[in-house]
């Protein structure tokens, strides 16, 4: 097997994003050039030509690839790209693909008999690489979604995660709630991880020990048992923050089954909003994501890239959110 852009990055030490810059012609720093055209020789690297060459012709078609399809949440911003998109004068295709895979040639090779001109990744985790080496080996410009790429640097567009909890985590404090806790899905990902340390930000300006806050990833069913057994305890959390709204469904029939009320009994904030929740009784406080705005900014930085502006690369679009205070915090101050 040849060498990859892979193999110069370690040969050279220099990031993924460096060396697509120079196979495309990009300007780079003339020391980075020459380590790279050193390195090139070195290990006899040829580009894939075969890729180049059904490259060659626009298409204005992109891809708008994701682990899964059919969420809510992505199912709408899908639908906010596409409607970007169409403005552009391109059409969309919306595709799913195997995240935890080592090798996504299929899903290159589905790209590349597309001739798509552009990708919209939605990586499933931070260290999730392999396709987006194999999208800068066959030089498809792509924007990464959500989640932020560990050790190669790309295009970003996410919200603003860690000041979002850390505003909902206030909210908690500011009326009176001193032990509460999140659930959420992979807290190892970047999402995750930047809201828990929103929350983390808040407590410690509030002087709220580590110990009274209660955090679990997991999937929804163990979620629930993990809400089950911190509820039985003698000091339980008084309120929580749902991660992720597909879990803020299953932890109000687990309210309700043990029954208790919101928010008389417990107080809950979802991130992410859906018509739902502001049609239950009492309508749930929500952290909104602008996905409009996310759309926006996703679809125009790939279009500048398609152009070929790589004059300032890569950008991070980090898009504000909005907590929408309803009435499922209750004010325990005085209580």
């Amino acid at each position: 097997m040849g060498s990859t852009i892979k193999d110069i990055a370690k040969d050279t030490n220099l990031s993924l994003a460096t060396i697509s810059k120079y196979l495309n012609g990009k300007n780079i720093l003339p020391e980075n050039k020459k380590l790279i055209e050193e390195s090139i020789k070195k290990l006899g690297y040829k580009p894939n030509k075969t890729a180049q060459n059904l490259r060659s012709k626009k298409t204005n078609t992109i891809c708008i690839l994701l682990p899964f399809i059919g969420d809510y949440f992505w199912g709408f911003l899908c639908s906010i790209m596409e409607e970007y998109l169409r403005k552009y004068n391109y059409s969309t295709i919306i595709s799913s693909y195997d995240a935890f895979s080592d090798d996504n040639t299929s899903e290159l090779q589905f790209l590349l008999s597309k001739q798509v001109d552009g990708v919209i990744l939605v990586p499933e985790y931070s260290g999730s690489i392999t396709l987006p080496s194999l999208l800068l080996e066959a030089h498809i410009p792509f924007v990464c979604l959500d989640q932020e790429l560990n050790g190669l640097s790309s295009d970003f567009v996410t919200s603003n995660n860690r000041t979002s909890a850390y505003q909902a985590t206030k909210y908690f404090l500011e009326n009176g709630h001193k032990i509460f806790g999140a659930i959420g899905g992979d807290l190892t990902s970047y999402t995750m991880k930047e809201r828990i340390s929103g929350m983390r930000d808040a407590c410690r300006e509030y002087n709220i020990p580590e110990d009274n806050l209660y955090i679990y990833g997991g999937d929804i069913a163990s979620s629930a048992d993990f809400f089950r057994n911190i509820m039985s305890m003698p000091n339980h959390p008084t309120a929580m923050l749902m991660l992720s709204y597909n879990y803020t469904l299953g932890t109000i029939l687990t309210l309700s089954e043990l029954g208790l009320q919101i928010p008389k009994d417990f107080s809950l904030i979802s991130f992410d909003d859906d018509e739902i929740f502001s049609a239950f009784n009492p309508p749930i406080t929500t952290v909104v994501q602008n996905l409009n705005e996310i759309g926006r900014q996703a679809t125009g930085l790939l279009i500048k890239r398609i152009n070929g502006d790589y004059e300032l690369y890569p950008e991070t679009k980090m898009i504000e959110t909005k907590l929408i205070v309803r009435k499922s915090v209750a004010n325990i101050s005085t209580m």
